[in-house]
């Protein structure tokens, strides 16, 4: 039996369809091509693209596109080589395909959004940013949900068009720079206001974690506004831990209220909310007094 007989060779037959050896074959030759060729991908963009794009995230973001895009080409290729006529096949399930596609809208909708974070690189991993009033630090990003970490400790999961359509917050975006936070107090209105400026710096700058030595990020401290009886003021400060920022603001606290007990500070006592009164019941006349 030479070689053309054996590439021919019926495995099975079902009506007018027959499957041969060089089918089988050709669907291996392609399987394989599609497997080297996402090696070969692989270790492009991971190690070869590691200078143009640092961020593993997007690095990553970038092969699952290539996969995807070449799984897609190879299966049509495996069709084709099987003898399986794609275009019949759309054509004979128009109605259907249609049904899926608008059932997987949102589905491609977060798809297109992950290809545009890939390439802008507007969110990386390792971000701290502020979604739907959460905080959260950035773990991974795929082409369609992206994974953040909260302050809880919980993972979040956030489909990606959130971060195209939505209001997102970047604390962390690229230069790694520190961000501003505030930290407000009320005191009493015969309080020395010079005197409590002054302790609001000394907490800022006594704190590890404010930073002290830029001059374009100094602490500061505000009176930004006063009633008759107390005045609020603001401390603002920089700092590089972000994600960690409420620890900083509560041993901004702690360390105000002691100061304001060295020096017999009063902060006004918290103003109680006045219960409303029971509705009286009405009061009914009496038969006799109809009479």
């Amino acid at each position: 039996m030479n070689l053309r007989a054996i590439l021919e060779y019926q495995i099975f037959r079902i009506g007018d369809y027959t499957l041969t050896v060089s089918n089988v074959l050709g669907v291996l030759l392609i399987w394989l091509t599609v497997w080297v060729v996402l090696r070969l991908a692989r270790r492009i963009i991971y190690k070869g693209l590691k200078s143009m794009m640092g961020d593993r995230g997007r690095r990553h973001s970038l092969f699952l596109i290539v996969q995807y895009i070449a799984w897609v080409l190879g299966t049509m290729g495996m069709f084709r080589v099987v003898g399986l006529d794609i275009s019949v096949l759309l054509a004979g399930s128009a109605a259907f395909l249609v049904g899926i596609g608008l059932g997987l809208q949102q589905i491609f909708r977060d798809i297109a959004s992950g290809v545009f974070l890939l390439f802008e690189g507007t969110i990386e991993v390792g971000d701290v940013i502020q979604i739907d009033g959460t905080v959260g630090k950035v773990q991974q990003i795929h082409l369609r949900t992206s994974t953040i970490l909260t302050r809880d400790g919980l993972t979040m999961i956030v489909p990606n068009h959130k971060f195209i359509v939505e209001r997102v917050i970047n604390w962390s975006h690229q230069d790694r720079a520190p961000s501003r936070f505030s930290v407000s107090v009320t005191v009493n209105f015969q309080t020395d206001e010079k005197l409590v400026r002054q302790l609001l710096l000394d907490c800022a700058a006594e704190h590890p974690d404010v930073v002290t030595d830029d001059s374009m990020r100094l602490p500061q401290a505000r009176l930004t506004d006063f009633t008759k009886t107390d005045m609020v003021f603001e401390m603002l400060f920089w700092t590089h831990r972000k994600f960690e920022v409420e620890a900083v603001r509560s041993d901004l606290r702690f360390a105000l209220r002691e100061k304001f007990r060295q020096h017999c500070i009063q902060e006004p006592p918290p103003v109680e909310e006045e219960k409303p009164k029971p509705a009286e019941e009405p009061t009914l006349p009496r038969a006799d007094e109809d009479n």
